[in-house]
């Protein structure tokens, strides 16, 4: 805890990642694709063994972190396929459909809230450097309906903004007149954490039900459990645990 409390001192911009490190994005999704089945047509009574299906491709393109969202119809017609059903949705529709139920079953992780506001009342700057949904704009979008974009000083979606979050980082670090030490990005993919790493940026890697324990995680990247821990850091133990008891 030292550690991270020396890193939180010297650290003059933060960046966050957004889904599975600030929004938990994972639990909420065999819901939503069982929403979106309904809608594209499938019967109820079909319901369960097609969402299967397309729980366990979501499932694996998340976790080896391939999920296009672009191509969320796609996964879910090809499972009605397996099924013996052939649908025709409107992909237009469906785009909308998927980002309105994706931001109603969104909620933020414990102590997320709290941490962003702690940062900038201690006159950090504070970001969201984080990868694109496969759909433009949909992340940003996310963003804002979902209330999220106020917490941020600057948003930057990869690769839409920037070509990586190494690029991303270091024209930040350029912008605010910091040095790459003093920039600190949080993220719950190991291979992002160690890229950042690895370019000279400081790098915390927040545990999730997507963490691989077969990846190699660099010796430089800070690994904690959850955003609470973080956040007892920046604000304390007492505070901490106050906000371990709510969400936010």
């Amino acid at each position: 805890m030292q550690d991270l409390k020396q890193l939180v001192e010297r650290v003059r911009v933060f960046s966050f990642d957004i889904d599975g490190t600030i929004v938990d994005s994972y639990s909420y999704m065999r819901d939503v694709i069982e929403i979106l089945l309904l809608y594209i047509g499938v019967p109820a009574s079909m319901l369960q063994p097609v969402a299967d299906e397309a729980v366990e491709e979501w499932l694996s393109r998340e976790k080896s972190g391939t999920m296009d969202y672009s191509k969320m119809l796609d996964i879910l017609l090809e499972a009605a396929a397996k099924r013996g059903l052939k649908l025709s949705p409107d992909p237009r529709e469906f785009t909308e459909l998927l980002l309105e139920a994706r931001v109603k079953a969104s909620q933020t992780l414990p102590c997320a809230i709290r941490l962003l506001r702690e940062l900038k009342s201690r006159g950090k700057v504070v970001v969201s450097v984080s990868g694109g949904d496969g759909v433009p704009g949909m992340k940003r979008r996310r963003m804002d309906l979902g209330e999220l974009s106020k917490f941020f000083d600057e948003i930057i979606v990869v690769p839409d903004d920037a070509p990586s979050r190494v690029d991303a980082l270091a024209s930040l670090a350029s912008k605010y007149g910091t040095s790459f030490e003093e920039v600190a990005h949080v993220d719950d993919r190991v291979e992002h954490a160690n890229s950042v790493a690895q370019a000279g940026f400081q790098s915390i890697l927040v545990k999730t039900g997507m963490l691989n324990p077969e990846q190699s995680i660099d010796s430089r990247v800070v690994v904690i459990e959850n955003l609470c821990q973080l956040y007892e850091a920046v604000a304390g133990e007492e505070a901490a645990k106050s906000a371990k008891r709510g969400r936010g």
